[in-house]
């Protein structure tokens, strides 16, 4: 059974396991908030199998799925097939790739209205291969990302090790070093990385690694300032 864990007042996470390519091996993450009026919105959703959708249940109607970049969208349409009356969220760019599945509204400066204030946003500008969006939940202070940030402090496997070390993200913190290579506006990019993180956020939620649950903004500006 996937357990859904409580990180805050409102604000939940739950963990899949991944494998690429046979060897590399990471977990992926769903986030899950309460937002003010009771309704549950869902980032990056996981597999949703009967027992979890139960636990969702006691919280509140899923009401909101959020596709945060063009590779977080693997479950989606599951995900839209379990909550039909759910509204559909996806970066820039997604439809395109999946075009099968529903996409309600596509995601630009500024959060829905129907979000309640609960958030704010940013998009990752000058990565169309990517097309992130990050997102700020304001109640906790709390930064959710999909893969401009990894924290895998253990990975498994050699072959992992040997991937993530090329990547610059072994063990520690960090943004990998593909994005500048894939940009096609690197200065563009640059200003998206400062925009974040400048946001007003402690703690840091990533679709792949350690949550930190406390003193993540300067830990985030070390990692990304090296591309700024």
């Amino acid at each position: 059974m996937t357990e859904l864990v409580s990180l805050a007042e409102d604000l939940w996470a739950a963990e899949h396991p991944l494998r690429f390519a046979g060897f590399v091996r990471m977990n992926a993450r769903m986030t899950v908030a309460r937002l003010p009026g009771g309704e549950l919105w869902v980032h990056s959703p996981i597999p949703i199998d009967d027992s979890l959708a139960a636990v969702l249940a006691k919280l509140g109607r899923v009401a909101y799925l959020v596709a945060p970049n063009r590779f977080h969208n693997l479950f989606i349409g599951a995900a839209s097939a379990r909550f039909p009356e759910a509204r559909v969220f996806s970066a820039p760019r997604v439809q395109e790739k999946i075009p099968s599945v529903r996409i309600d509204e596509v995601l630009s400066e500024g959060p829905p209205a129907a979000w309640g204030g609960a958030f704010d946003l940013r998009l990752v500008e000058g990565v169309p291969m990517v097309s992130e969006v990050v997102f700020l939940h304001h109640a906790s202070r709390t930064l959710i990302v999909s893969d401009i940030l990894f924290n895998i402090e253990k990975p498994e496997g050699l072959v992992s090790k040997l991937v993530y070390t090329a990547l610059g993200t072994n063990g520690k913190l960090a943004m990998g070093r593909e994005w500048p290579l894939i940009a096609k506006d690197r200065a563009s990019l640059r200003a998206s990385l400062r925009a974040v993180a400048g946001l007003d956020f402690d703690r840091l939620i990533m679709a792949h690694g350690e949550v930190v649950a406390s003193g993540a903004k300067d830990r985030v500006q070390a990692a990304l300032s090296p591309y700024f």
